[in-house]
């Protein structure tokens, strides 16, 4: 097989010495052929990306990335994210960048340009990490990121959701396949193998690569659980028995997301004007578990937050929820308002961002909600914001009636709107508003919800 392999890959002008050679390597060439297998059925040959730090376990995903585009004939890309949380991060990665690119492997850095921050770092950082990604993803068409974590992680995160009180989903929460959004993949193809293991193929490729010092700072919850992980295997739990753990907890997983699939379908309702409703007979009728993560569910189609609330406070609101003179509540970015048989999610009226278009035919990402769309003329400047009070009081003054439209007033607060810099409200989709002072064209605006598009 080795041999067929090896002549099939000669065909390639490209292929240098090296890569041949790691084909000979008894170990790496059995690292290879699992990641092949885990990726194929999904990626194929067409275009797909990499997230690469700069560390030893992702710079080995870049040589099994290479080897795989060399074989299917196929093309990817390595980004770098540069998240200016240090000093030293844009040499870090002009340097990754550097690295890859005297390999021949296509490269880019992309870098955070908004606020600092200065707490919970690492949360925040890998949420930034994964919207950069995600924004380069699907502006390039490239529907599956493929990422170096691997075994060590997969016991490490374990360890944390453990330690915060996650129910199975947290318990569970990497996995080889991960649908992020719509048309936006996560793989994970490395979950079986060490660090260890994957050390071994950066070394055979690369001389030097990126430790971040961060991983030795205590102050970091995974760092800790770094150290108390080995201090618990010299007790016997090792490694292996976490795995056969978590194999164990994926398939009561998967057995849960078929009765959660069910009952979606019965209780939950998503509307295209960007919130959501759960009917109040859920209570009832279903387990605490399914009603647990139908309530994650409509937190993330409303908020468009990646990593659900806390269970401590999920479990508070359900319970409140229950409670005869519970009227609303706030949580993961939503109003949560109670009305008869109907639990309602809507986006909460605050740090609603404002978006400026000034190009023609310009598309952007408004609040991770909505795709807003403007097609302008003579250079003129269109200002997104949220509907609000304002925009509610500017529709009644010029006696604007939205016949058969009918959208609950939280949510039409936090609808996008178009405005002109002189204040004139110009456009709002969903209520057919539409400035009578202009000659406005059906496709002069639009917006579309992000989880409908």
């Amino acid at each position: 097989m080795l041999q067929f392999y090896k002549s099939h890959l000669m065909k390639r002008k490209d292929l240098t010495a090296v890569n041949l050679k790691l084909l000979e390597e008894k170990k790496i060439n059995h690292i290879y052929f699992q990641f092949r297998e885990k990726i194929l059925p999904f990626v194929g040959k067409s275009k797909f990306a990499i997230g690469v730090s700069g560390g030893s376990d992702s710079l080995a995903l870049s040589v099994l990335a290479r080897l795989y585009a060399l074989e299917n004939n196929s093309n990817f890309v390595a980004l770098i994210i540069d998240h200016k949380l240090r000093k030293e991060s844009a040499r870090e990665a002009r340097k990754t960048l550097k690295n890859l690119k005297d390999k021949n492997i296509e490269s880019k850095i992309l870098t955070y340009k908004g606020k600092n921050f200065s707490s919970n770092i690492q949360k925040l950082a890998r949420d930034l990490r994964y919207d950069l990604f995600e924004k380069y993803c699907i502006k390039n068409k490239i529907k599956f990121l493929i990422l170096a974590h691997h075994q060590d992680d997969l016991v490490e995160n374990f360890y944390i959701r453990l330690i915060r009180g996650s129910g199975i989903k947290g318990l569970t929460s990497l996995q080889n396949v991960f649908e992020y959004s719509k048309n936006f993949y996560l793989l994970r193809p490395l979950l079986n193998f060490t660090k260890k293991e994957l050390l071994e193929v950066t070394k055979k490729t690369y001389l030097q690569w990126i430790e971040d010092p961060s991983n030795k700072d205590d102050k970091f919850l995974r760092v800790r659980v770094r150290k108390m992980k080995n201090k618990l295997q010299k007790e016997g739990l090792d490694p292996r028995r976490i795995i056969k753990t978590i194999e164990n907890l994926n398939k009561a997983k998967s057995s849960l997301d078929f009765y959660v699939h069910k009952s979606e379908k019965k209780y939950l309702d998503f509307y295209k004007e960007g919130y959501s409703t759960i009917k109040l007979s859920i209570l009832k009728n279903e387990a605490q578990e399914v009603i647990f993560r139908l309530i994650i569910k409509a937190i993330h189609f409303v908020s468009g937050e990646y990593y659900p609330p806390r269970s401590d406070s999920l479990n508070s609101l359900i319970k409140n929820i229950s409670q005869k003179n519970f009227k609303s509540a706030t949580l993961g970015g939503c109003l949560i308002e109670k009305n008869k048989n109907l639990l309602s999610f809507f986006r909460e009226d605050r740090n609603v961002p404002t978006e400026t278009l000034n190009k023609k035919q310009q598309r952007k990402n408004w609040d991770d909600r909505f795709l807003v769309f403007g097609n302008l003329k003579n250079s003129q400047k269109l200002i997104v914001k949220k509907l609000g009070n304002n925009g509610i009081e500017y529709l009644k003054k010029n006696k604007f009636i939205d016949y058969g439209v009918k959208i609950p007033a939280h949510a039409k607060k936090t609808l996008p709107s178009f405005w002109n810099s002189r204040g004139e409200l110009l456009f709002v989709p969903f209520v057919n508003f539409k400035n009578r002072k202009y000659n406005i064209k059906n496709d002069s605006f639009g917006a579309s919800y992000l989880r409908f598009v």
